[in-house]
């Protein structure tokens, strides 16, 4: 089941195929108290926007398990919400279709690129395996005899004892320039709304976004201040025009500062690589990514080396990138847990595997 870690409300679509006292679960990370944590779920995800419940069942189904299922029967809807405390207000509400469906004879279930693994489970088994606090109507669904159509379900998850490994603010600015990367309009607005009702100040919210440009470019991060505006979220204090229209070489300076904070003893090779790619990247890396964007003081640099992390789990298929700022991260104070917890926060919906591919490079920081 998605469970989307950002606030805002999901729909999603769920499989029940069972044969011969089994039933087929998968097991992947979902997002608990900012961390990924592994669960076993029934097969299925999001539904897109406009698009039909059986078709992002059967989609959702095949991209999991590589199967092909037939006869959705809808049997179980399920309207739940995740909480603080139970007199808390949501985190996220979320509704889930669960549909029956047949498997053909002799098909092999494949894990896909998110899912850790796929197998048919007992049912006995499959009821202590499917431990997440959301599974609790499925389980009761299958276990019958007496079957409801429709329940509720809500989801208490305290906040973990002591430090949390992502701090509330950083992790609504993860998720924002996340969202505003991959041009998740709609998530931008929903997130930027509870960021401010939770104290977290406009002008690092739109810090947040003006961090995308050098990494998604400025049509998504236009796009991204679009929503705001529609949203009727009031903008920060404009800067000073001094401060807008400092010189060149102040830009240089602070580029060149922030950029060895950034990579440290490794700066040089880093500076070189560019170069072998071509003469101009490293002024323009230096001058404009890091002097213009990531030397604001309007964050500091450990935050905007968090969101660089989430910024490029989002956009996917930047490996090297990514590593050098996981580990530029953990040089500048964030711990790994940290670092998974920007990885985690990474809406699903931001395109499948890429997630996955992010907690790959964890284990070699």
């Amino acid at each position: 089941m998605f469970l989307p870690d950002p606030s805002g409300h999901r729909d999603v679509a769920l499989a029940l195929a069972r044969e011969s006292g089994r039933v087929l679960l998968v097991r992947n990370a979902r997002s608990a108290q900012g961390l990924a944590v592994a669960y076993w779920d029934l097969p299925g995800g999001t539904v897109e926007p406009g698009e039909p419940l059986e078709a992002a069942l059967l989609r959702e189904v095949e991209e999991e398990t590589g199967l092909h299922v037939t006869d959705p029967a809808l049997v179980l809807v399920v309207d739940g919400a995740k909480r603080r405390a139970p007199d808390a207000p949501p985190l996220y509400t979320w509704r889930a279709f669960v549909f029956e469906v047949k498997v053909p004879f002799g098909a092999i279930p494949v894990a896909g690129d998110e899912i850790e693994r796929v197998e048919w489970v007992r049912d006995a088994d499959a009821f202590a395996r499917m431990e997440g606090p959301y599974q609790a109507p499925v389980i009761a669904w299958m276990r019958g005899p007496e079957r409801k159509a429709c329940v509720r379900c809500d989801w208490v998850e305290p906040e973990p004892d002591g430090a949390s490994p992502l701090p509330a603010e950083v992790r609504h600015l993860c998720v924002l320039a996340a969202a505003a990367a991959v041009g998740d309009v709609g998530l931008v607005a929903r997130e930027a709304r509870d960021a401010i009702a939770a104290g977290v100040a406009a002008a690092r919210v739109e810090e947040a976004l003006l961090q995308g440009v050098p990494y998604a470019g400025f049509p998504r991060t236009l796009a991204a201040f679009a929503a705001l505006r529609a949203a009727g979220i009031v903008a920060a204090s404009p800067e000073p025009a001094a401060a807008a229209e400092a010189p060149p070489s102040t830009f240089a300076a602070a580029g060149a500062e922030a950029f060895g904070a950034v990579y440290g003893p490794t700066a040089e090779r880093v500076r070189a690589g560019l170069a072998s790619f071509h003469p101009l990247l490293p002024a323009w890396t230096t001058e404009f990514a890091y002097g213009r964007v990531l030397a604001r003081p309007a964050l500091p640099l450990v935050e905007r080396e968090l969101l660089a992390v989430a910024l490029l789990t989002a956009l996917g298929r930047a490996d090297d990138a990514l590593l050098g700022h996981m580990r530029a991260a953990v040089r500048l104070g964030a711990s790994p847990v940290a670092v998974a917890g920007a990885v985690a926060v990474v809406p699903p919906a931001c395109g499948a595997g890429k997630r996955a591919a992010a907690r790959a490079l964890l284990a070699r920081l």
